[in-house]
């Protein structure tokens, strides 16, 4: 018995595939029996000899539901619109990069006018004058001139110098270059006191009386 309901089962779903594959929509008629051995069978052709054969009816499988066209419209909009976003934002990703290629050649050029304007200002403006600059530094080095081999010369208004043996011989010719050193002014004279000074004060001993000078003394 549940061999034949199993047989059953099988045979209707084979049936409903083969249905719906073909697209034929009617009853189909499956025979079922019991052979001698208690068997039971189950066809779509009827046996010829089989005793007790019984008929049944299949159904045929609800017929599918119709296709909304609203749907298969809201389908196709919705897939055209992801598509159509899928390429602006393409659009706009290129864009960007196109954007950002421009404006980093921009840069680029900006800053190569600015170097060669800096040259062609260093190449016209003038060096600067070394006059007007200040320089500090030491100054030059003036070496003296050599001692002579004797004593200086004496102004002719002074005594000759005797200590010296070489103060009489005969005067060094000046140096090249070197001017003769001028002779010494002499020294000035102390100014004179234009009143006469009070004497000295000489206190007279005790007991004595003082002397009067430049009087008369009495008889």
């Amino acid at each position: 018995m549940n061999n034949s309901s199993m047989n059953l089962k099988r045979l209707i779903r084979l049936l409903a595939v083969y249905l719906g594959l073909s697209g034929v929509v009617q009853a189909q008629s499956v025979y079922k029996w019991t052979d001698a051995s208690g068997q039971v069978h189950y066809s779509q052709q009827k046996p010829g000899d089989a005793p007790g054969v019984q008929a049944l009816e299949i159904a045929p499988p609800p017929p599918p539901p119709p296709v909304n066209p609203d749907a298969d419209a809201e389908i196709a909009r919705i897939k055209a619109l992801s598509e159509q976003m899928a390429r602006e934002r393409q659009a706009a990703e290129q864009a960007r990069q196109e954007q950002a290629i421009r404006e980093l050649e921009l840069q680029n050029r900006a800053l190569e006018n600015t170097l060669l304007n800096q040259q062609i200002q260093q190449q016209q403006t003038p060096p600067p004058n070394d006059r007007d600059s200040i320089i500090i530094g030491y100054p030059p080095f003036y070496p003296h001139p050599p001692y002579p081999p004797g004593p200086p010369d004496l102004p002719p208004d002074l005594p000759p110098c005797r200590p010296w043996p070489a103060c009489h011989k005969s005067k060094p010719a000046p140096l090249p270059g070197l001017l003769p050193l001028p002779a010494p002014m002499p020294m000035p004279r102390p100014p004179e006191p234009l009143a006469k000074p009070n004497p000295p004060f000489k206190p007279a001993p005790a007991g004595v009386a003082p002397e009067i000078q430049g009087g008369f003394r009495g008889r």
